[in-house]
């Protein structure tokens, strides 16, 4: 009988750590830099928003020539893709508070100390040799496992065959981004539920283009994102639809908006 209420115990208390982020829409990205002084990106950006509150603080991960995972936001770097530049070249550069570029490991080492803020990995596509990007989403995916981090980590994707290759082998949320300032046709409602997209996070340029969508997207249960989105007014719109995150460069003013105006949203969300 003992063991069992040590077991039961132990089942809630895993239960209560799962739904222990902060209670918020907010997604800062890149972390909380705008407005805070760090640069963004890095491990301090990571921690200013997860210091406000954020619930999620999302970041970029690339291949470097040899596949090391580093934690990275642009394509290239000084001219040169990332994906073609050996680690240690990478490594020997710094960042704009002095800081090296991190690993990914040491990345994700710093940042679980945070708690109630979920890491959002966002897996970048390569340029010149996209279906290198599903071994990409295989290690960051092996090395989240490794360190025990799948409940409290998300998954973002530009490369609709790296979210088919994972999901036979993973529960968690992965993300579909579309096309950045392209029209989307091949994710209208009809073609997210044949791919079996659960989760979707596309520019707001693409919902307003297709706000017919919106209804069917939610009628469909599907997890809606949107990104980037910095102006209050249309933070408020996208929250009144009933959008379930809000990937913002200020992270600041969705918390505040959405603090003040929590009871309308949860209703929207309810619709």
């Amino acid at each position: 009988m003992k063991q069992f209420f040590i077991l039961l115990t132990f089942i809630m208390g895993v239960g209560a750590y799962a739904q222990n982020f902060h209670k918020n829409p907010c997604i800062a990205h890149r972390g909380a830099w705008k407005n805070t002084g760090v640069p963004e990106n890095t491990m301090a950006s990571f921690q200013k928003a997860a210091e406000m509150g954020c619930h999620g603080s999302e970041f970029d991960v690339w291949f470097t020539a040899e596949d090391s995972l580093i934690v990275y936001h642009d394509a290239r770097r000084n001219g040169k893709l990332i994906e073609e530049t050996p680690f240690a070249e990478l490594r020997a550069q710094h960042l704009a508070d002095g800081t090296k570029i991190p690993t990914l490991g040491e990345f994700l080492d710093y940042v679980s100390q945070f708690k109630r803020t979920k890491i959002i990995i966002d897996v970048k596509t390569f340029v010149k040799d996209k279906p290198r990007t599903v071994q990409l989403a295989k290690a960051i995916h092996k090395m989240v496992c490794d360190r025990g981090l799948q409940k409290r980590v998300e998954y973002l994707f530009g490369y609709l065959p790296a979210i088919e290759a994972l999901s036979p082998i993973t529960d968690i949320p992965m993300a579909y981004l579309g096309s950045y300032k392209k029209d989307l046709p091949e994710c209208s409602p009809e073609s997210v539920k044949q791919k079996g997209l659960k989760c979707l996070d596309y520019q707001d340029q693409q919902y307003k283009k297709h706000p017919e969508w919106l209804p069917e997207f939610k009628k469909m249960g599907v997890h809606l994102n949107v990104w980037t989105v910095n102006d209050y007014a249309e933070i408020d719109n996208f929250l009144s639809q009933g959008f379930n995150y809000i990937t913002t460069n200020e992270p600041e003013k969705v918390l505040k908006i959405y603090k003040d105006n929590k009871k309308r949203y949860k209703r929207a969300l309810k619709n």
